[in-house]
């Protein structure tokens, strides 16, 4: 595997400690021998450490510092996974304004270069920007589009991701009940498959569980949950 691959596998299950060390390794090692593809990449890992310890501000420093890295090289693709991190530091620290205009940059970036799975992916995030910026509309028009664009694309890795969003739009929708079901089938696959959220959903996955806690009882939520545990992804949206 690749420094990126074992990385992201190791962010994703969790393992921050393996992800500093081998970015730390990763980006001497690219300044040595002046390899900017891999010193933006591993600043970004470096950011991402940063940002899932509670230190977004870091996070940003170090995107920001990949961005500028990218831009003095002349190498547009080299932005994506910065502008990336500023997206979603700027959404955790509340700057919504900044969020969206990022998140918009990072979406023309990724049509540009023809990574469509990426396009998915922010489409998620900017849904969530719209929500808390109080566009339940448009945020609910991104979840479903982002949801459907997931299943038809096959990005399965992305699956539990996109079944919080529909928990989402089941709860603006009023049913809770539903909503604590997508919950249960995305914690589920995330157990089963041995990985955590990014830290900004795993921000929207805690209070999305105490909103409907508080909307069903413990009991009520208890005995919804226990009905999505068991179920597959694509069975649980519907796909």
């Amino acid at each position: 595997m690749s420094y990126y691959e074992d990385t992201r596998a190791a962010f994703r299950r969790g393992e921050t400690a393996v992800v500093e060390r081998l970015s730390r390794e990763e980006l001497a090692r690219a300044r040595g021998s002046a390899d900017v593809d891999a010193e933006v990449e591993a600043l970004c890992m470096l950011a991402r450490v940063a940002v899932r310890g509670g230190d977004v501000s870091e996070g940003r420093r170090l995107g920001r510092e990949a961005l500028e890295l990218a831009r003095r090289a002349g190498r547009r693709r080299l932005e994506l996974a910065p502008t990336h991190i500023l997206a979603g530091s700027a959404r955790i620290s509340g700057d919504l304004a900044s969020a969206r205009t990022l998140y918009a940059e990072s979406i023309a970036l990724s049509e540009e270069f023809g990574n469509a799975d990426r396009v998915v992916m922010e489409m998620h995030n900017l849904a969530y920007v719209e929500w808390h910026a109080g566009d339940v509309d448009r945020a609910r028009e991104l979840f479903t589009m982002t949801c459907r664009r997931a299943l038809e694309q096959g990005i399965d890795d992305f699956l539990p991701y996109v079944t919080l969003d529909a928990a989402i739009v089941a709860e603006i929708d009023g049913d809770h009940v539903h909503a604590a079901r997508l919950l249960a089938a995305a914690e589920s696959a995330l157990a089963t498959l041995g990985q955590i959220l990014d830290p900004d959903d795993a921000i929207e996955q805690k209070e999305l569980r105490g909103r409907l806690v508080t909307a069903l009882g413990p009991d009520g939520f208890d005995a919804a949950y226990a009905t999505g545990a068991g179920l597959g992804l694509r069975e649980a949206l519907g796909g």
